[in-house]
């Protein structure tokens, strides 16, 4: 068998596969053209059902958030809004192009589109009533809500109206708007019945007010009710009635629409599949066939020299690659005897090629061996430099070991010392028998603190105040010890019962106390707030280093009897409620250079007066929006604007305003402060 007769077969076979694969393509190509479009009527089914989807999430994210968006109710504008109304468009679109489709007949169920548009359009007109409504209900300034706010600022603007009551009318309004129960309509129904009462029964009121009142006070209630009515009978909500409950059935009826004739799309497009499968089958089982009887021929009559030639391979390759032979073959010009000179040639130049690397071999092999032995000893020098680093890290173990255990015994001792710090001041039960109807809020900075407060009861008196010393943790602790003591020697042993003479008689035995073991002048001390309640006759004795003392009476006209002109009246005025400020001396207890005695205030209180004095700790607290410090003004008023509650609800609230102002920001000091009612 020569060449040429060897590629003749070939190209007759060739001819033939191709004319049977070119038949398979021509199928195939019809019946794929046909998937493809009754595939692309599918996909724009398919797109509708996933803009549907999007449709209804941005139904969502606008009920979510816009509903509660100023520039909303502002503008009337929304991005929420317009992007859902173009994927709305999208889908009738979508659906347009549906009826226009000849494949439509194949794919879906008469009528299918023309209800499906219908139920489409019948989704945008509720969606877009559920939208007027929610605008007609408003937000804060705007509609309904709106309405009811300017009537609650007006009621709040009247002197004379218990502004609790109105502020009660805000919450239930605001539960109701939040949760929806109709158990704060009850609620608030019965406060403005209250306050109807309050206004007809007000005798400093005139004709003309109280009708004007009566009107704005039904007005509220009106506008409340419309409120009621909005979210109950119109609105609604997804899961209970309403537009909204109408809109998230309407639009499950567009979905299950879509997937039920969805599945007759798929089964079409499964019974194309299986026809272009069998073509696909029969076509290939035919190539292979004819494949396989030229495959058959061809083997038949090219196999002896290809066999001659692998016994070879497999000799030279036995003797790794060192024996060439020539090949018992005749002269002949077809391809494998080509092939099988090329590989004689090729045989031999391998053969010189080995010779010639076994020798650079040798040459490397030396070379390498040197390098052994060159990093064998660096390996050595290594584990050496290993060993020394681990014994250093052993060592720095054991130091930390150390450190941790002198931590621990440090931290041990300071809780002990807090401790003995608690032991030092008075129980909240003991506070409580003294004073029955007060609160101390006390928050150190650390584990122990700068900060005492105290409660002494004595000769039918009641000796209270707060102290802060300089600093905080264990120096302002020691501090704290030294200057309690001072102040029960003050008040027990020296039998002094006037402020001032104490406060005096405690800066000499801290002064002492602080700076008799050595010739410098330790300079520091701590503010004192120190006060002498006769419960009996309700007069109140006061004297101050650095901490004011503050007052709130339900009355202007408080009687004073003051050894100076050292109090100040607060401006603020929150029903009937007056703040006086009782300045203390600019001085500390400890070492000053211009020491002066200190000033005792004499005052007469009244029953429910509120007493308050506080460490600097509250006031110079970092935080808030700005992050910057509370101040004195600020907790005046705070002081001020919580007297509704009794002193137990006041000290949480406290609690509460600076957590709150503190945020993610350290405390800076420590916080003390006591209230008292009389």
């Amino acid at each position: 068998m020569n060449s040429m007769k060897i590629k003749y077969k070939l190209f007759i076979a060739f001819i033939t596969i191709s004319i049977f694969s070119l038949l398979f393509i021509l199928v195939n190509t019809w019946l794929f053209k046909k998937r493809d479009d009754i595939s692309q009527q599918l996909n724009i089914l398919e797109e509708t059902q996933m803009l549907s989807l999007e449709e209804y999430k941005l139904q969502q994210e606008f009920f979510l958030h816009e509903s509660n968006n100023l520039e909303f109710y502002k503008t009337g504008e929304s991005l929420i809004l317009n992007k859902h109304r173009k994927v709305a468009k999208k889908i009738i679109k979508n659906i347009n192009n549906l009826m226009n489709s000849e494949e439509t007949r194949l794919l879906f169920e008469a009528n299918f589109l023309s209800s499906l548009a219908i139920e489409q359009n019948n989704y945008c007109n509720i969606f877009e009533e559920v939208v007027k409504e929610i605008k007609i209900k408003g937000f804060k300034d705007f509609g309904i809500e709106g309405e009811m706010r300017n009537f609650a600022h007006a009621l709040m603007e009247i002197k004379g109206l218990d502004q609790a009551k109105i502020l009660m009318l805000r919450r239930h309004e605001k539960d109701f708007i939040i949760r929806k129960e109709t158990s704060y309509t009850v609620q608030f129904n019965s406060v403005i019945n209250n306050l109807k009462s309050e206004v007809k029964n007000n005798s400093k009121l005139s004709t003309f007010q109280k009708i004007k009142l009566d009107s704005i006070i039904n007005g509220y209630a009106l506008a409340f009710i419309k409120l009621v009515n909005s979210n109950n009978n119109l609105i609604g909500s997804d899961n209970k009635s309403g537009l909204i409950f109408k809109l998230s059935n309407q639009h499950n009826a567009i979905i299950d629409s879509i997937a039920k004739n969805k599945f007759k799309a798929a089964s079409q497009m499964n019974n194309i599949f299986k026809n272009l499968l069998l073509t696909a089958i029969f076509v290939i089982l035919s190539i292979f066939t004819l494949a396989f009887i030229f495959s058959y021929r061809l083997a038949s009559e090219v196999s002896k020299p290809i066999e001659n030639l692998n016994s070879y391979i497999n000799k030279f390759v036995e003797s790794k690659f060192t024996i060439v032979t020539l090949i018992d073959e005749k002269k002949s010009n077809d391809e494998i005897s080509i092939l099988s000179n090329n590989f004689f040639k090729m045989s031999e130049e391998i053969t010189n090629h080995i010779k010639f690397f076994e020798e650079k071999v040798k040459e490397r092999t030396s070379e390498i061996n040197k390098q052994n032995l060159e990093i064998t000893y660096q390996k050595v020098k290594i584990h050496d430099q290993y060993k020394e680093l681990f014994i250093k890290n052993l060592s720095l173990e054991k130091q930390q070991l150390l450190i941790l255990e002198k931590n621990k015994d440090i931290t041990d001792s300071i809780l002990y010392a807090q401790r003995i710090q608690k032991a030092m001041m008075p129980s909240r039960a003991k506070l409580r028998t003294i004073v029955p109807n007060g609160f101390i809020f006390f928050q150190p900075r650390d584990i122990v603190s700068g900060d005492f407060y105290f409660t002494i009861e004595k000769d039918e008196k009641v000796f209270f105040g707060i102290a802060d010393c300089t600093g905080h943790g264990v120096p302002g602790a020691f501090l704290s010890i030294i200057g309690n003591n001072a102040l029960n020697k003050a008040i027990n042993e020296f039998d002094l019962a006037n402020p001032a003479e104490i406060l005096n008689k405690v800066n000499d035995l801290v002064e002492n106390s602080i700076n008799n073991h050595d010739e410098s002048v330790i300079n520091d001390g701590m503010d004192i707030a120190l006060c002498v309640l006769d419960k009996t006759r309700r007069i109140l004795e006061y004297s101050g280093a650095n901490i004011p003392l503050w007052i709130i009476s339900e009355e202007e006209d408080v009687e004073l009897e003051l050894m100076d002109d050292n109090v100040s009246f607060a401006t603020a005025n929150k029903s009937q409620l007056h703040l006086k400020e009782f300045k203390p001396n600019k001085q500390p207890i400890g070492h000053y250079y211009y020491r002066q005695p200190f000033t005792n205030h004499i005052i007469h209180l009244k029953k429910n007066d509120k007493l308050y004095i506080s460490s600097d700790g509250f006031a110079d607290q970092f935080g808030g929006a700005k992050n910057k410090k509370f101040k004195n003004n600020q907790l005046r008023n705070l002081l001020l604007n919580i007297q509704f509650l009794n002193m137990d609800e006041q000290k949480q609230h406290i609690k509460e305003v600076i957590k709150n102002w503190k945020g993610a920001n350290e405390q800076v000091d420590d916080i003390t402060m006591l209230g008292i009612q009389v």
